[in-house]
C-alpha cells in the first residue's frame, strides 16, 4: 500500500500468501500521479535496486538498511513518523 503523509491510502496491490512485497512496489510507485518527496519503508524494502529507482524518479529513499549491510541516508526524523501509515 502507498498512502500520503496524513496515512490516507493511495494506491495498493495484493500480494499472494507469502509472496514478499517488494516486487509490488516499484509498479505502484510508477502508478502515482506525482512524484513524492519521500518514500518511506521498513527494513523489508531495503534493496539497492530500489533505492535506486526512487532516485531516478526524483524522489528521496528513507528505507533503514539492514543491521548486516552498511550504513545508508535515511534521516531518523523522517523514518521515526513512518507509524502513520502503519496504524492505519
Amino acid at each position: 500500500m502507498i498512502a500520503d503523509g496524513l496515512g490516507r491510502a493511495v494506491a495498493f496491490r495484493i500480494a499472494p500468501g507469502q509472496a514478499h512485497e517488494l516486487p509490488h512496489a516499484i509498479p505502484l510507485l510508477d502508478s502515482l500521479p506525482d512524484v513524492p518527496m519521500w518514500v518511506v519503508a521498513d527494513r523489508g524494502y531495503t534493496s539497492h535496486g530500489f533505492r535506486e529507482h526512487i532516485w531516478s524518479i526524483g524522489a528521496r529513499p528513507a528505507i533503514p538498511p539492514r543491521r548486516h549491510e552498511a550504513p545508508v541516508a535515511c534521516p531518523e526524523w523522517i523514518y521515526n513518523n513512518r507509524n502513520v501509515v502503519e496504524m492505519v
